[in-house]
């Protein structure tokens, strides 16, 4: 069991949380839209060299240990990334949404995706929403992301949940392949890039509730530790 400590931000204010949480999971391709994911697979396949999934969405489970609401990040090599995802948060049967990025090494993902998803550190933002406020305008909520490269920040995403499987559809898949998923953290997947995959020494993203006037942001720095040996 691990923990970490989280601000739930509701109608009736904020509220801390003490989360011990049994297991992390990252689901990939999750595209709502079958033919967008199709095609985002298949760039991955062009660009990156991975290889098509057996069955979508795919389940990864990841150590506990990835979980990391640092902003210096370190990585070995220069081909990794992040991803803006909602974050499903499950305490004792109530349902949290997060922010969070997907951080993968890209090189290794050509190899082999479960191990790709293993290595890098996993950013979460510290606060959370009650997902009862809101799953009425679900779709509408914003999810962005920008990378700094070269020092100029540049637009990396921009869609929206829309572009996801509802959290309904993904503990649904959960439960029926893994079970017992109650006290887990769930990395919901992505929305597409803008303009292909990019590497920078800086990652921004954010959740954005128009309705509601609220906003869950985060970024962290992208460090490059030398695959040389000293």
């Amino acid at each position: 069991m691990s923990r970490m400590m989280f601000t739930v931000v509701n109608g009736a204010g904020e509220t801390p949380l003490e989360l011990e949480y049994e297991r992390v999971f990252a689901i990939g391709y999750a595209g709502r839209n079958m033919e967008k994911t199709m095609e985002h697979i298949r760039e991955l396949e062009r660009e990156l060299g991975v290889p098509a999934p057996k069955k979508i969405p795919t389940i990864f489970q990841c150590g506990n240990y990835v979980l990391t609401q640092e902003r210096d990040l370190h990585f070995v090599g220069e081909k990794t990334c992040g991803e803006v995802e909602y974050v499903i948060v499950l305490r004792q049967g109530k349902i949290y949404i997060g922010l969070g990025s997907d951080h993968t090494d890209r090189e290794l993902e050509a190899a082999s995706v479960p191990k790709a998803k293993q290595i890098c550190a996993k950013p979460i933002c510290s606060r959370l929403w009650d997902y009862d406020e809101i799953k009425d305008h679900w779709d509408g909520i914003k999810l962005r992301s920008w990378q700094t490269v070269n020092g100029e920040e540049t637009v990396y995403q921009d869609g929206s949940l829309a572009d996801i499987l509802p959290v309904d559809v993904i503990l649904k898949e959960l439960d029926e392949r893994v079970g017992n998923i109650d006290n887990c953290v769930i990395y919901s997947g992505t929305v597409p890039v803008s303009n292909g995959f990019r590497f920078g020494s800086k990652f921004r993203y954010e959740m954005e509730d128009e309705v509601l006037g609220r906003r869950l942001s985060a970024d962290y720095n992208v460090n490059v530790i030398s695959e040389e040996e000293r």
